[in-house]
């Protein structure tokens, strides 16, 4: 929803395609970023990294899987069934799995996972950061969601009473767990490193702080359905 002079309003078509389209893009751009790197991905990505690294199998298998079984269990901690957000949820992390890809390819190609160690970090930490901005937007916006961001989402407002940091944190908790069973069985643990730590103590606070400073006036509306009694944003 918007809000403005004192009133809320529902986005339009226009204005939700904007925000999703360019949250979309940030959230692809800043996490083939941290991975170009080679500093540490965010805890879900580390967590496939890591069955891949046990199993031999290719990451975009476990992040295929990870993508569908996340959305499972949003259906659990949601305590209901909505099929356009269960879709929505595998449609989004299809699209963000080729955009991200897509990205580190770039970036990779422009040679950041081989500048000096000190330009990397703020690099990694910079690309980790844009995931948290725009987790914020595409989460107010509220169109189709990561089925792992629509956790965070679920937790926060169903669970947490709103604390972003509180929300993220949990859901990463999972995703910790993948990688050190994974260590636990191979004695070895991969793409952990500074941006996962960041990720897993900050992303919470960034998405926070971008609630209250990136596009203000855009917040959240309810998770499930459009609010027939508000008016349409012109």
């Amino acid at each position: 929803m918007y809000y403005r002079d004192g009133q809320y309003f529902e986005l339009n078509w226009g204005q939700i395609y904007f925000y999703f389209l360019l949250s979309l893009t940030l959230d692809a751009l800043g996490n083939g970023l941290s991975v170009a790197t080679n500093l540490g991905s965010a805890p879900w990505t580390a967590g496939a990294a890591n069955l891949a690294h046990v199993t031999g199998l290719p990451i975009a298998l476990y992040l295929a899987i990870t993508t569908f079984l996340v959305a499972v269990a949003n259906i659990f901690l949601a305590k209901k069934f909505i099929l356009k957000r269960f879709i929505g949820n595998i449609i989004f992390g299809l699209l963000f799995s080729f955009m991200a890809g897509y990205f580190n390819t770039i970036f990779v190609n422009m040679g950041v996972c081989t500048v000096p160690l000190w330009l990397r970090i703020p690099f990694d930490l910079f690309g980790v950061a844009v995931v948290g901005i725009a987790i914020s937007v595409y989460q107010r916006v509220n169109f189709i969601l990561h089925p792992i961001d629509d956790m965070t989402n679920i937790l926060r407002f169903s669970y947490f009473h709103g604390s972003a940091p509180k929300a993220q944190i949990s859901n990463f908790i999972f995703a910790i767990g993948i990688s050190l069973v994974c260590w636990a069985i191979s004695g070895s643990i991969v793409s952990v490193n500074i941006g996962t730590a960041f990720s897993f103590f900050m992303q919470g606070q960034v998405i926070a702080w971008s609630d209250r400073l990136v596009f203000p006036h855009l917040v959240h509306g309810n998770m499930d359905m459009i609010h027939k009694d508000i008016p349409v944003e012109n």
